[in-house]
Order: C-alpha cells, then structure tokens, then sequence
C-alpha cells in the first residue's frame, strides 16, 4: 500500500494478548468513579448510534462517546486530572491540601481539570499554557481559581517551564505526559480516562469492530486501546489519527520507538498538538494499535460540520477540532478505497469515535 498518510503497525500480532507490560500501564481491574469525588456528580456520558451516517460510509455502525457532555465540563480531560490530584492527596494525609501547590502544563482541557480537581480539595493551582491557547480556555481556567502563567511557546515549551519552576518551588506537577523518573501520575491521569472505555463497554453489548481515536501524547489513545484489548473477546481494530504537523505516533511507528513530529505541530487540533508522546503509553499504543494515520487541516471542519448538522435522523453532536478527529479520520479511509480495503472496513463493521471535547476548548489527548 502506498498511501503516505496511512501506516500498518508491524508490531501489533493479534496473537499476542494484553501482557503485563500493557497491565503496568493501563490495568482493567482498577477503572475510578470519578463522578463520585465532585460532589457526586454521577453518570455516563451518552454513547450516540449514527445510523445514517454509517449508511453513507459504508460500515455497519458507527458509535460516538460524547465526552462533550461530561460533568458539565465539555471534555474527557475532566476524568484525568481531577482523579490524580485526589490521588496524590490520599497518599499524602501526613499534609494538608492547602499547603500543596499542584502545578501542570496544558493547551486547555487538562489544565482546566487539574484547576477543578484542585478547587475541589481547597488546594492551590498553577498552570501554563502555551501561546496557542485561547483566551476562552484561559478565562475557564482562571474561573476555578487557578493562577495561570502564559509561555512563548508551544506546549512542550510549556511543560519545560513547568517543570522548571516545579522544581524550584517545591509544587506538585499533574501531568498527563510522562519522562524518565516521573511515571506515577501520569498512570493515574490514564487511569481517570478508562472510565469511558468501561462505560463503552458497559452499554454495548456487541462492542466495535473498529476504533478510531485521537492522539497527542496518547493518553486518550492509551486509555481506550488498552482498556477494549483488555476485555472485548475480540480485539478489535485500533486506529491512531493525528494532525498532519503533529504526527509524532506516525513517525514513532514507522522508527519503531518513540520519535518527533516531522511538522511544528501547528494546528487547528489544539489539543493534538504534540511534538512528541508520552513514552509511558508506548508498551499499550505503540504495540496494541493497528493503523495509524494523519488527517489534513481542512477535514477538520467538514467533519466538526457533520456532527454538528448530521444526516437523516441522527443526532447532532458539538465538537471542537479535536474532538472530530477520530470522525475525519474515519471519513477520509471511507472515502479511499484501498485504505477502506486495507482496514478491512464493510456493511458487518462497527465503528467507535470517540468525540473527545465540545466547543469550549481542547486539551491534549
């Protein structure tokens, strides 16, 4: 095949099941109830069926979880960081939250849900953005009282200047991006997302076929994949879509390690915006996901649109850039018969997106 935007993964023998190195990063039996730590706030996020549009695609099914509805907040990052501030606070009882200053670096949604976790046990929060980000996401955060600290730069500039003023002052870093020696709370990061893979599961009995999932740094990616290899009888199909200027699991899966963009990571895909992965994810996304493949900037808005305005009878779904990625992707192997082939794609396929933020904002996946 020689389609340059779209790669098989030669590491990922089906035959091979989830093993313990996939365990150490994503364990299946230890899925929180986040809801249960703000308030109460229970409940699933709604897990869509599309029927026309799968008609028009070619596919079985396609199914969407719609994290823009979750706890109010617009996005699947409020699992994550709520639930690794509250975990760092129950393994810490000998201090008081209000002594503790948890920090973190963000292109939006993450850094809002570290603000949120931390609002919600009266700590103190600080967090980077990086150049890109909007003013909207900025004000967001800032109404959860966090402090905010604006860097010239993208986001791995941001998380450098974290990092470095973590260090200096003594603060507590929630990042959902990993480095050597720092792997704790990124897994509890992760391990806040499995709750919407559990509730995927939980609703659909049958279970898809076909994944398609965003990715930055891949804790999303890591999440789901990990979680549906983990406990579907059959593993389905996992594909990773990313931006075009932020390929950095298309260029890790073509070294066969974890690897740099090819492009500046500029794009409309905010939350994806990443130049390099997160390396914790690599054992679960590196070796589990099947395709991976970059989608171009203007497929973003036709696939935000057809969300938002969708055919037939099915329902309308707001979603940011990064949010329709997964559905971009999707229509853009649909749309080209030999990746439509290659992936094995027909009327028996059932297809999972996962729309992972509304219209407020991104936050890195």
């Amino acid at each position: 095949m020689a389609l340059s935007w779209l790669a098989a993964n030669p590491r990922a023998a089906r035959k091979h099941g989830f093993g313990a190195e996939q365990r150490a990063v994503i364990d299946p039996d230890r899925v929180p109830d986040v809801g249960a730590l703000l308030s109460g706030q229970h409940g699933s996020t709604p897990l869509y069926s599309l029927p026309a549009l799968a008609e028009r695609l070619g596919v079985g099914e396609v199914r969407v979880k719609d994290e823009s509805q979750r706890f109010g907040f617009g996005a699947f990052k409020a699992l994550g960081g709520v639930f690794a501030v509250h975990e760092y606070v129950a393994a810490h009882r000998d201090r008081a939250p209000s002594t503790m200053m948890f920090a973190t670096a963000s292109s939006g949604n993450h850094g809002r849900s570290v603000a949120l976790g931390a609002q919600s046990v009266s700590a103190p929060c600080t967090i980077f953005l990086p150049k890109f980000t909007s003013a909207e996401k900025e004000a967001a955060i800032r109404a959860l009282g966090a402090q905010v600290i604006r860097v010239d730069g993208d986001y791995e500039a941001a998380v450098a200047q974290c990092r470095l003023q973590a260090e200096e002052k003594d603060w507590i870093i929630i990042s959902d991006t990993s480095w050597e020696g720092y792997r704790t709370t990124p897994l509890d990061v992760m391990r806040g997302y499995t709750q919407l893979a559990h509730e995927i599961v939980q609703e659909w009995k049958a279970g898809p076929t076909h994944v398609f999932v965003q990715a930055g740094v891949g804790g999303l990616a890591a999440a789901v994949i990990g979680y549906l290899w983990a406990v579907l009888p059959h593993r389905p199909t996992f594909v990773v879509v990313e931006p075009l200027s932020a390929d950095c699991w298309f260029q890790s899966n073509l070294a066969g390690k974890p690897s740099l963009a090819s492009g500046n990571a500029e794009t409309v895909m905010g939350g994806l915006a990443c130049r390099e992965i997160s390396p914790l994810t690599w054992p679960v996304v590196g070796l589990g996901a099947d395709w991976f493949m970059t989608i171009e900037e203007d497929q973003v808005m036709p696939a935000r649109r057809l969300f938002v305005h969708p055919l037939g009878d099915d329902p309308a779904i707001a979603s940011g850039p990064s949010g329709c990625a997964g559905l971009a992707g999707l229509t853009r192997i649909c749309t080209d018969e030999e990746a439509f082939k290659a992936l094995h794609l027909d009327r028996r396929s059932r297809v999972l997106l996962i729309n992972s933020e509304g219209n407020l904002g991104e936050g890195a996946a």
